[in-house]
């Protein structure tokens, strides 16, 4: 049997009734059919999907009242209708509580003054002239019901205060922080998977914490290769505990990863936090970082081709977009750039390491958003003082360090080269030489199929792949386009592509 636990086939052309057959996929966890053309109503039966945490229906056709039974699936956190053509009342419970008025905007026919849409209509009784013993009678029966509600009001005031204190499963910085006395009750559930690691069993995976077993060292802590008794490979982020920003930035990654569910961004197995450490528990990546792949042994060979490369970049992209415009919480990510991008099977990239990352909470930005230290990675951070030296952090930030990403993927040329002095860029040098000669600034290993007399699609595709990162470094961020734009022109250059070099 298989189970099935994300589904996405967003930004696609499919048609007729979302499918209830759907609702027979009970592990599923995460739902995008944003962007096609579905019809009709939204099947009362996706209830029943009582693990799913995301589902996004937006810029469909769907029609129809929104069904109550959604609001009894307790896991869902993240909801989007908007752009449809749904009609009557949204309802009050479940997701739907906490849910904004974008999440269902471009809906004309929804109503909900709780949420800042019309009021729906006000359907009066028929039955006029009460008698005056009628209205004595409900008035009498109001009071009474007033009453009672006081009195259980007053009596479970103190018990449901307690509860409310002491309950805290979404927010990582209360949990993180109360800290356990021991090492056996150490690990935080973040409610991504239903397996606890103990202390002991991250003591026994790495076999102590080992150097052999260490992958790498970062700003903020060391992070080792691990395997769990099943057979299970993981990766364990340990936190330095002699930092002292080390600590904000576990928390800010926890409140980053808690409930992030793409798949193209990295998640969290589990949180290990005890008065002796502090570990974010990972999936293991054997294929390593990006950056490892475009300079594996620091050889003038890639083995990435431009099919490639233009998948890893949608699949960037596409994280990265998540993170921006639909995640429960806007995450900035702040320090994008191949060494933080994970490899997975197939080409499929993972973005991490969300250690300086900003969580945009409605309207405010966490605590750690004003700063005077830097901000992400020299060679990759937006120009002047937009977020590098404090200033302010926004997504045209992250955009910024998109772009560089991008063209370093075509050029295989780091912007902290050596080649870039007195004011010569990684942008500037492509800008310098676009479009006319490319070849003289792409790895030459995308080349080797050009024909001169012919270009055929590789040449047209490598010049809208850096026309895209010449846009997204521009250095006005006013300039610069959002994910979802970078998205849309991607998935346009990747269609092209592929069709041109079928036809060839």
């Amino acid at each position: 049997m298989v189970m099935v636990l994300a589904i996405d086939l967003s930004h696609n052309h499919f048609s007729s009734g979302i499918p209830s057959a759907l609702a027979s996929c009970t592990a599923l966890e995460y739902l995008n059919l944003s962007w096609n053309a579905f019809e009709g109503p939204i099947p009362a039966s996706l209830a029943k999907l009582k693990n799913l945490q995301d589902m996004d229906f937006s810029f469909n056709n769907l029609s129809g009242t929104i069904p109550v039974a959604l609001q009894d699936m307790t896991m869902l956190h993240h909801l989007n209708l908007s752009s449809n053509s749904l009609t009557g009342e949204v309802p009050k419970g479940g997701v739907f509580s906490d849910l904004g008025t974008s999440a269902v905007a471009g809906n004309l026919g929804l109503c909900g003054a709780w949420i800042n849409l019309p009021p729906c209509p006000n359907f009066k009784s028929k039955h006029k002239g009460l008698s005056v013993s009628h209205k004595v009678t409900i008035v009498v029966l109001i009071s009474i019901v007033i009453l009672i509600l006081c009195f259980l009001l007053l009596a479970f005031s103190y018990k449901w205060r307690y509860k409310r204190q002491s309950i805290s499963t979404d927010n990582v910085d209360d949990s993180v922080s109360s800290e356990t006395d021991s090492a056996d009750q150490s690990t935080l559930d973040l409610h991504v998977e239903p397996t606890r690691i103990s202390y002991e069993q991250l003591v026994s995976a790495t076999h102590g914490f080992s150097e052999a077993n260490l992958l790498g060292r970062g700003g903020f802590g060391s992070v080792y290769k691990g395997t769990l008794y099943n057979g299970t490979h993981i990766a364990v982020k340990v936190l330095n505990f002699q930092d002292k920003n080390a600590h904000k930035s576990f928390i800010t990654e926890c409140n980053a990863l808690k409930r992030v569910r793409h798949r193209n961004v990295i998640k969290v197995i589990t949180v290990c936090s005890n008065p002796v450490l502090k570990a974010l528990v990972l999936p293991f990546m054997s294929n390593g970082s990006l950056d490892r792949w475009l300079y594996l042994d620091g050889g003038d060979e890639c083995k990435l081709n431009l099919n490639d490369r233009l998948t890893i970049a949608l699949g960037i992209a596409q994280g990265m977009e998540y993170l921006h415009h639909y995640c429960f919480v806007q995450v900035i990510h702040c320090d994008l750039k191949p060494s933080n991008v994970l490899m997975g099977d197939d080409i499929t990239p993972y973005v991490a390491d969300f250690g300086i990352a900003k969580v945009v909470f409605g309207d405010s930005l966490d605590s750690l958003a004003s700063t005077n230290a830097l901000q992400g990675s020299f060679g990759y951070m937006a120009p002047g003082t937009e977020y590098a030296m404090g200033g302010k952090i926004g997504t045209m930030g992250d955009i910024y360090s998109y772009g560089i990403l991008l063209l370093e993927l075509l050029t295989r040329k780091k912007p902290t080269d050596t080649m870039f002095t007195e004011g010569l860029t990684l942008p500037k040098w492509v800008c310098m030489n676009f479009p006319d000669d490319i070849a003289e600034v792409v790895d030459h290993t995308l080349l080797r199929n050009v024909n001169e007399s012919d270009p055929s699609a590789v040449l047209v595709c490598l010049t809208q792949l850096l026309q895209v990162g010449l846009v997204c470094t521009n250095k006005s961020p006013l300039q610069r386009p959002s994910m979802k734009e970078v998205v849309m022109k991607l998935n346009d250059i990747k269609d092209a592509f592929l069709n041109i070099s079928t036809i060839l």
